[in-house]
């Protein structure tokens, strides 16, 4: 689709692209170059002085350079941008990675890594599970005389294996036990917390070898419990390595909210209200951390609601970085529709 627009625009746009590109303050005389203007530099130094009053474009220092404000890159993304489809490798990638024979926990791992893997960018993922966790099985196998496996698997496949180490040997009669209390307090269906309360109670009440062992095995299940409802964040260090951030100390607040993005999350269900990709520049998101960087986001499930988001600097490949995401959360939410209407 050819865009019609007036000059002004067509200078703003070239601005954008270019400086999307390189980072760089685009000077008058390069737009001027451009044979899709074909004006005198003249024109073009007083349609930039026109942007610059409104607010499009701003100097950075006392250069002819003009790097576009936020203000300037939204109108460029909302009235100018020309998404691109999805290379060929990027598809391939998200078909061969994102599979529906995946457990839900893993399916979302899967999704930030190959996200922040593709970009270099910040991937971020919902907390793979929702409230009402249900338990399907639990069970304690036997390694050596002191040490046991505990498996639990909850209602979409995914599997919690942990080792125990014990201070001294276990015997079968102690082992069968703690086995039964488990299946009491957690089997049967039951929900993943509930089971936790119940397992508490219980464990207060034994004594010795069987109350230990209950203690390490609760203490394991409240450590998954908490980490399966805690988003998934990857390639924090991706954003050590942009040049913005090392020019730039404001953006070292933005790896301070990605170890505790409960915020963030709440800012990105907000805007993620229908299935269409949503993108937050700089200030519009209300946060001061988030004044210099970009964040893509769309959701991909609604029951329970789950978005995947992409966070990186002021300076991305839009037209690139939308369609990826949405694609992501397309693959996402396709796999996870096949998971429910399996039998």
């Amino acid at each position: 689709m050819t865009l019609t627009l007036s000059r002004p625009e067509l200078i703003l746009k070239l601005i954008v692209e270019q400086y999307l590109l390189d980072g760089q303050p685009v000077s008058s005389k390069l737009l001027a170059d451009n044979t899709q203007l074909a004006v005198s530099s003249a024109t073009v130094r007083n349609t930039m002085m026109a942007l610059e009053q409104q607010g499009l474009i701003r100097s950075p220092h006392t250069s002819a350079g003009r790097i576009p404000t936020s203000a300037g890159i939204r109108l460029f993304i909302d009235k100018m941008l020309q998404l691109q489809p999805l290379t060929s490798f990027w598809n391939n990638e998200l078909q061969r990675k994102l599979v529906p024979q995946l457990p839900v926990s893993l399916l979302c791992q899967q999704a930030g890594q190959l996200l922040t893997n593709l970009t270099g960018f910040v991937a971020i993922v919902s907390a793979p599970k929702a409230d009402g966790r249900i338990v399907r099985q639990i069970d304690l196998v036997r390694l050596a005389a002191d040490r046991l496996l505990l498996v639990v698997i909850d209602e979409d496949g995914d599997i919690l294996h942990r080792v125990l180490h014990c201070e001294m040997a276990i015997d079968n009669s102690t082992l069968s036990k703690v086995l039964c209390l488990l299946n009491a307090a957690l089997g049967g269906g039951g929900q993943w917390q509930d089971g936790i309360e119940r397992l508490g109670t219980i464990m207060r009440s034994e004594t010795a070898l069987c109350q230990q062992l209950l203690q390490k095995v609760l203490g394991q299940l409240s450590l998954d419990e908490l980490q399966q409802h805690q988003p998934l964040v990857y390639g924090q260090h991706q954003l050590l390595l942009t040049p913005e951030y090392q020019q730039n100390s404001a953006l070292q607040q933005v790896m301070q909210m990605l170890e505790r993005p409960d915020g963030l999350m709440q800012l990105l269900d907000t805007v993620t209200h229908d299935d269409q990709p949503k993108l937050l520049l700089g200030k519009e998101s209300g946060f001061v951390e988030l004044s210099n960087v970009s964040v893509i986001v769309r959701r991909y499930q609604t029951q329970p609601k789950r978005l995947i988001a992409l966070l990186g600097p002021r300076r991305m490949n839009y037209a690139r970085l939308i369609p990826l995401v949405d694609a992501c959360a397309r693959q996402l939410n396709l796999n996870l529709n096949r998971r429910q209407a399996s039998p």
